[in-house]
Order: C-alpha cells, then structure tokens, then sequence
C-alpha cells in the first residue's frame, strides 16, 4: 500500500510566517545605509561625526554577540514560537528607542537593542523550521531566509531614498508587527511540545502540519522525535558539546561555513558599494545603486530553495563559493590597476559586473545556507547552547570586519582585502568539498549517525540509504565494544 501523503499548506505557511522575522532583520541591517548620510550632514537635526556613525553602524554586531548567549536558554524554557513573540516586542522597543532619539546615546541604546532582537532571530527561526518541517523540505525552507531577508533589504533601501528619518522607522515597524499578528496562530514546534511530556498536544499539532494526517500516520515521526529526544535527554554545555565527537564535529563544521561566510568580505561589499557605482557610471545615483543590490539579492534568493530541494546544502554552497571568490579576484583586479595609475576608462562597467555577481552568488549560498546547516547540525540537548555560541560568533566576526575593515584597506589598499577574500572564499569552497557531508534528504537522526560516525562511508551502493547518500551502516563486529551502539547497527541482507 502506498503511504498516506498530506497536503503541505500548513507547513508551508508556517514556514513562511516565521521567516517574516528575516524580513525585519533585513530592515534593521540596511536601515543606516539611506539613515546615516542624511544625519552626518551640517543641517542634520541630530548631529552625528564620523567616528560616532560608526559605532551607530557597528553596535549591532555587539548586541548580536550579547543576544543569543542571553537567550540560549530561552528557547528551552519557553519555547521556539514564545521566545520569537517575546523578541518581536522587543525590536519593536528598539525601534521606538530610536522614534524617539534625541541624542547620539539614544542611537546607540536603540542599535544595541536591535542588535539583541536580531541575533535571537538569527538563533531561533532555523531551529524551529528545522524541527516543523519533513526532512524532504527541511533544507529548502530553512535557505527560504535570504529571500526575506532580502525583501526586508529591499525595503529599508527603496523607503529610505524617499523618506525622512522617523517616517521610515514607521516602514520598519511594519514587518514586526505583520509577524506579531501572524505568527501568534502558528504553533510550537513539536519537538519542544514533546521533551515536556505533551503527547497529545504534539499529535494534533504534526496532524495540522503535515495537512490532516490520521493518527496512526503521524505515529512514525513521532516516534522517531522522542528516539531524537532520548538519545540526547541531558541539556549539555559548551564544554560537553566539545566532549561529544558529533558535537563537536557540528561546531566545527557550523562555524567554518559562519567563518567563510563572513570573510566572503559581505560588509566589505557594502562598505564599497556607493564608492563603485558612483566611480562606474554616472547614470546610477547612490540610492539607485542599493536598489538594484536589493532586486539582484532578491532575484538570486528566489533560485536557492528550489535548488536545494533538488541538489541538497552542499552542491549550491561550492558554486556559491566559487562564484564569490571569482567576483572579488574581478574588483580586485580593477582596483589594482586603478591605484597602479592605469587608464581603466574602458573597463568601467568591471566593478558594476563584479559587485552584482558577487551578491548573486553570495545570495545563492553562503547568504542563507550556514544557517540551514546550523538548524539541522545540532541533537535537541545541544541546539540553545550550540546555536547561541554559533550566532554570537558569527556577529562577532561581522563587528571585526564592520569596524577594522577601512583600516586595513588604508594600510595594504583595497585591492589586497578583496584578493583576501578571494584567496578565503576559495579555501572555503575547498573545504567545504572534502569536509562538509551531503544531508539531502535525511531525517535529523540520521544526520546524528553520520556525524557521531555510526555509519560510514562507502563506495557500493548496498541499499536504498547508500545509494542516495553514499554511506552505509557500520558492520556489528565494529561496534560489540559497545553496547549502547547496537541498537543502531542495521542489517544488510545480501
């Protein structure tokens, strides 16, 4: 008989209501772009100098460092859907901190506070994607957050060419709100609803999700979540994740892609954007130019779940890779032989070509998929802790790179940082070919095995799992040492 299959209406709206919480973030990250010129000028009604637009820019990485850590065990104690409500309420008093800014202070407090919002957010909508949806979905609409993220981009630039200083904080404020009103009839996460005993609860929520399903469907993945759930019973630290060879292994693999991701030279691009377009073409004005950055960012996130769906995580990370390190050695190039006094009249349009196709590629992948990696990388036990320690470290390296970029460009010239990262990207791409594994289509538990090297890897397709994943189950003779692994060994019947 052929399995039940229930419409996926639900889960998908679910899906996408959560990830309107990216579309905030976007306006929260762009929102100093059309924000901060206006107010280093003499006439500004607030005065901001130099050094001060600089603390306004980076301070959100700060509270994204502070954020996650604070609300590591937030997830747990109140849930996924509660913690991300909470959080709403809280971006919403950051940006009436900064409605309300009389002083350059109140412009720090507000950008600390936004900070914090973001990087919960960052944490906690990966997590509770990863654990709503059927491990056929899962990589395809946790890459769904660039695409937000890209609308909220979008948003906060094409506003702001137009609009004043507090009529476009109103257009940001629309975002959180929409999610409040949304998100407040989407449920927990099952997994959450079912480490604290509520069986029941769970089952009609999963008979919702997955569009209807009887019970005696559901029962199979429910008893494959509370399998997840006992193997990993005892919420670990930082320090027991790094005692766990899976843990640590996830930790690794989870903050080299974050690593990667941020040395793709992301800020660096946005830091040079208006300097490119306005030395490139005189037809484009600077607002112009991130509105075009928006639709291309836009364009290219609406390929990535699809792809996924089809190819996996690891496949667009590597173009992804490439493709950025391609675009920086491009605007490398074109800065190099500008600063060597060449005449680069007829190459004009290289910068112009080289920024898009950089944020195509970087939007493609290693934009949304770390983070898609990150919401599937991690048992129950470990996910506040581990996801807490990856955002924070994410945004740590953003206020790095935010802050000191300028000076090392001043010091070696802006051609050396783009090779830089070029030369990382590539290595990224490297690594991950040989290290990062394929999860296209497993189950969270499955994931667990391969990372905690219950299975390995072999060359002979012997059943339907080695054939699509090129592993296999480790023999039993490997494993009489220790018991507690048997009941995962599978037997393979020649």
């Amino acid at each position: 008989m052929a399995p039940i299959i229930g419409r996926k209406t639900n889960l998908y709206i679910a899906a996408f209501t959560a990830n309107i919480a990216f579309s905030s973030c976007g306006c929260c990250l762009a929102w100093t772009s059309p924000t901060l010129p206006p107010l280093m000028a003499p006439e500004s009604w607030l005065l901001v100098s130099v050094e001060q637009s600089s603390w306004v820019g980076s301070l959100i990485a700060v509270g994204g460092c502070v954020g996650p850590l604070m609300a590591g065990r937030l997830l747990d104690l109140i849930g996924r859907k509660s913690s991300l409500l909470c959080n709403m309420l809280l971006l919403l008093v950051a940006w009436a901190v900064l409605m309300a800014a009389q002083h350059v202070w109140m412009l720090y407090l507000g950008r600390l506070l936004t900070g914090v919002a973001v990087g919960l957010i960052f944490m906690a909508v990966p997590l509770y994607i990863a654990e709503i949806t059927e491990d056929e979905d899962r990589e395809a609409l946790c890459a769904l957050n660039e695409l937000f993220l890209a609308a909220g981009f979008l948003t906060a630039y094409a506003a702001g060419s137009y609009l004043s200083y507090h009529n476009l904080i109103f257009v940001c404020i629309v975002m959180p709100v929409v999610f409040l009103l949304i998100f407040l009839w989407m449920p927990e996460s099952p997994h959450y609803l079912l480490a604290k005993g509520k069986r029941q609860e769970t089952i009609r929520i999963l008979q919702w999700l997955r569009g209807g399903l009887p019970e005696d469907c559901i029962e199979k993945e429910l008893i494959e979540i509370q399998a997840l759930l006992d193997s990993s019973a005892n919420q670990l630290t930082l320090r027991g994740i790094c005692e766990s060879r899976g843990g640590l292994r996830a930790l690794y693999l989870t903050c080299a892609l974050i690593f990667i991701q941020q040395f793709s030279g992301i800020n660096a691009v946005q830091f040079y954007t208006q300097q490119i377009f306005a030395r490139a073409t005189e037809v484009l004005s600077p607002s112009l130019s991130c509105v075009l950055l928006g639709v291309v960012q836009a364009v290219s996130a609406v390929f990535t779940p699809p792809i996924v769906k089809y190819l996996g995580l690891k496949v667009p990370l590597i173009v992804s890779g490439a493709g950025v390190s391609v675009s920086h050695f491009m605007l490398g190039l074109y800065y190099y032989l500008d600063n060597c006094g060449y005449n680069v009249d007829s190459i004009q349009w290289l910068p112009v070509l080289s920024l898009l196709s950089f944020t195509f590629f970087f939007c493609f992948g290693f934009g949304p998929l770390p983070w898609a990696t990150m919401g599937e990388m991690f048992p129950p036990n470990m996910k506040a802790m581990s996801s807490a320690f990856v955002t924070s470290f994410c945004f740590m390296l953003m206020f790095v790179i935010t802050k000191f970029f300028s000076n090392f460009s001043s010091m070696l010239g802006s051609h050396s940082s783009f090779w830089l990262f070029s030369l990382l990207c590539a290595l990224g791409t490297v690594f991950t070919y040989f290290y990062l594994p394929n999860t296209k289509g497993m189950s969270l538990q499955d994931i667990q095995d391969l990372l905690n090297d219950r299975y390995k890897t072999t060359s002979d397709p012997v059943d339907e799992k080695g054939k699509l994943y090129n592993i296999a189950p480790v023999c039993i003779e490997q494993n009489l040492e220790n018991a507690d692994h048997l009941h995962n060994t599978i037997h393979v019947l020649v």
